[in-house]
Protein backbone atom coordinates (compact mmCIF):
# COMPACT_ATOMS: atom_id res chain seq x y z
CA UNK A 1 0.00 0.00 0.00
CA UNK A 2 2.59 2.07 0.46
CA UNK A 3 4.28 2.06 -2.97
CA UNK A 4 1.18 3.26 -4.36
CA UNK A 5 1.04 6.18 -1.78
CA UNK A 6 4.58 7.22 -3.33
CA UNK A 7 3.65 6.86 -6.52
CA UNK A 8 0.63 9.14 -6.01
CA UNK A 9 2.91 11.67 -4.53
CA UNK A 10 5.44 11.19 -7.78
CA UNK A 11 3.14 11.80 -10.44
CA UNK A 12 3.83 14.92 -12.58
CA UNK A 13 1.27 17.26 -11.07
CA UNK A 14 1.75 16.76 -7.47
CA UNK A 15 5.10 17.45 -7.49
CA UNK A 16 4.41 20.66 -10.23
CA UNK A 17 1.93 21.47 -7.07
CA UNK A 18 4.42 20.73 -4.72
CA UNK A 19 6.99 23.21 -5.78
CA UNK A 20 4.41 25.87 -6.28
CA UNK A 21 3.21 25.43 -2.58
CA UNK A 22 7.11 25.26 -1.25
CA UNK A 23 7.43 28.61 -3.73
CA UNK A 24 4.50 30.26 -2.52
CA UNK A 25 5.73 29.37 1.14
CA UNK A 26 9.60 30.47 0.70
CA UNK A 27 7.65 33.89 -0.89
CA UNK A 28 5.93 34.52 2.21
CA UNK A 29 8.52 34.12 4.55
CA UNK A 30 10.85 36.51 2.60
CA UNK A 31 8.26 39.63 3.09
CA UNK A 32 7.19 38.49 6.15
CA UNK A 33 10.71 37.88 7.99
CA UNK A 34 12.46 40.92 8.84
CA UNK A 35 15.38 42.15 6.67
CA UNK A 36 18.75 40.85 8.89
CA UNK A 37 21.08 44.03 8.46
CA UNK A 38 24.90 43.43 7.76
CA UNK A 39 28.24 44.52 9.46
CA UNK A 40 28.95 47.76 8.03
CA UNK A 41 32.19 46.40 7.91
CA UNK A 42 31.14 43.65 4.91
CA UNK A 43 30.86 46.78 2.56
CA UNK A 44 34.75 47.48 3.27
CA UNK A 45 36.85 46.30 0.42
CA UNK A 46 40.93 46.29 0.80
CA UNK A 47 40.96 47.64 -2.99
CA UNK A 48 38.42 50.70 -3.18
CA UNK A 49 40.08 52.23 -6.36
CA UNK A 50 37.97 54.47 -8.80
CA UNK A 51 39.88 54.19 -12.17
CA UNK A 52 37.38 55.91 -15.34
CA UNK A 53 34.85 57.16 -13.19
CA UNK A 54 34.02 53.37 -12.18
CA UNK A 55 33.94 53.13 -8.35
CA UNK A 56 35.35 49.92 -7.28
CA UNK A 57 36.74 49.70 -11.04
CA UNK A 58 38.79 46.22 -10.03
CA UNK A 59 36.21 44.79 -7.77
CA UNK A 60 33.47 45.04 -10.49
CA UNK A 61 36.34 43.93 -13.30
CA UNK A 62 37.01 40.60 -11.78
CA UNK A 63 33.14 39.10 -11.38
CA UNK A 64 33.27 39.12 -15.51
CA UNK A 65 35.27 36.12 -15.50
CA UNK A 66 31.96 34.17 -14.52
CA UNK A 67 30.80 35.35 -17.73
CA UNK A 68 34.01 33.08 -19.69
CA UNK A 69 32.75 29.92 -17.81
CA UNK A 70 28.59 31.03 -18.28
CA UNK A 71 27.87 31.44 -21.31
CA UNK A 72 29.69 29.06 -23.03
CA UNK A 73 28.62 26.49 -20.98
CA UNK A 74 24.74 27.61 -21.94
CA UNK A 75 25.16 27.94 -25.13
CA UNK A 76 27.06 23.85 -25.43
CA UNK A 77 23.70 22.85 -23.17
CA UNK A 78 21.06 24.52 -25.27
CA UNK A 79 22.62 23.26 -28.24
CA UNK A 80 22.83 19.71 -27.06
CA UNK A 81 25.56 18.23 -28.92
CA UNK A 82 28.51 18.62 -26.81
CA UNK A 83 27.50 17.36 -23.18
CA UNK A 84 26.09 14.27 -24.28
CA UNK A 85 22.84 14.35 -22.30
CA UNK A 86 20.18 12.55 -23.05
CA UNK A 87 17.25 13.36 -20.50
CA UNK A 88 15.01 16.46 -20.68
CA UNK A 89 15.12 17.57 -16.68
CA UNK A 90 19.13 17.13 -17.20
CA UNK A 91 19.40 19.47 -19.49
CA UNK A 92 17.24 22.04 -17.78
CA UNK A 93 19.47 21.37 -14.74
CA UNK A 94 22.90 22.27 -16.95
CA UNK A 95 20.89 25.23 -18.07
CA UNK A 96 20.16 26.68 -14.61
CA UNK A 97 23.48 25.89 -13.65
CA UNK A 98 24.99 28.04 -16.34
CA UNK A 99 22.68 30.93 -16.15
CA UNK A 100 23.49 31.20 -12.35
CA UNK A 101 26.77 31.29 -13.26
CA UNK A 102 26.48 33.92 -16.01
CA UNK A 103 23.90 36.02 -13.91
CA UNK A 104 26.34 36.45 -11.16
CA UNK A 105 28.72 38.47 -12.96
CA UNK A 106 25.84 41.16 -13.67
CA UNK A 107 24.70 40.60 -10.00
CA UNK A 108 27.71 41.06 -8.77
CA UNK A 109 28.65 43.74 -10.46
CA UNK A 110 26.00 46.06 -9.56
CA UNK A 111 26.68 45.39 -6.06
CA UNK A 112 30.21 46.50 -6.33
CA UNK A 113 29.58 49.52 -7.88
CA UNK A 114 27.66 50.39 -4.84
CA UNK A 115 27.93 47.94 -1.78
CA UNK A 116 25.36 48.36 0.48
CA UNK A 117 22.54 45.79 2.15
CA UNK A 118 19.84 46.99 -0.87
CA UNK A 119 22.20 45.47 -3.46
CA UNK A 120 23.73 43.12 -1.80
CA UNK A 121 20.65 40.51 -2.67
CA UNK A 122 22.03 40.57 -6.08
CA UNK A 123 25.05 39.69 -5.36
CA UNK A 124 24.02 36.54 -3.59
CA UNK A 125 20.88 35.43 -5.74
CA UNK A 126 22.64 34.03 -8.61
CA UNK A 127 24.54 31.82 -6.56
CA UNK A 128 21.39 30.72 -4.96
CA UNK A 129 20.03 29.98 -8.09
CA UNK A 130 22.93 27.70 -9.48
CA UNK A 131 23.50 26.57 -5.92
CA UNK A 132 20.30 24.98 -6.17
CA UNK A 133 20.40 23.06 -9.63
Amino acid sequence: MQFSSCAHILQRENRLHLCCVAALIGLILLVATPRIPHSPNQHMFADMRNLLGVPNTLNVLTTYPYLFFGVPGLVFCLSGSCFGISLKGEVWGWVLFYSGIAAAAFGSAYYHLKPDDDRIIWDRLPVWIFRCS
